[in-house]
């Protein structure tokens, strides 16, 4: 399954949003199907959208999992440190507890 991010807009932000689409992804993944996640025509997420889309996850599946059965693809490098600034938040934060 392909997630095209670009039909949401150019500028991704909101939690409500990111929620939406990591429902989606869970769905997905609960189906065993292989996650492409494609940025192509978005410049900018918001911390909020990515712990929320993102983040989240690990709160169900483990970081290897993850990586194991979700690409990216078109991501610029702003988004792609946005995310992994916020999975490596969110594993703190898990550790932590």
């Amino acid at each position: 399954m392909t997630i095209n991010f670009k039909n949401s807009g150019t500028s991704l932000g909101t939690r409500f949003l990111g929620q939406k689409f990591r429902l989606e992804i869970e769905e997905s993944l609960s189906k065993n199907e292989f996650v492409v996640f494609d940025f192509n025509g978005v410049d900018f997420i918001s911390h909020s959208f990515a712990d929320e889309c993102f983040g989240k996850l690990l709160l169900e599946i483990k970081l290897s999992d993850l990586k194991e059965k979700t690409t990216f693809k078109n991501a610029n490098e702003l988004i792609k440190r946005t995310i992994a600034f916020t999975l490596k938040e969110r594993l703190l934060k898990e550790e932590a507890f």
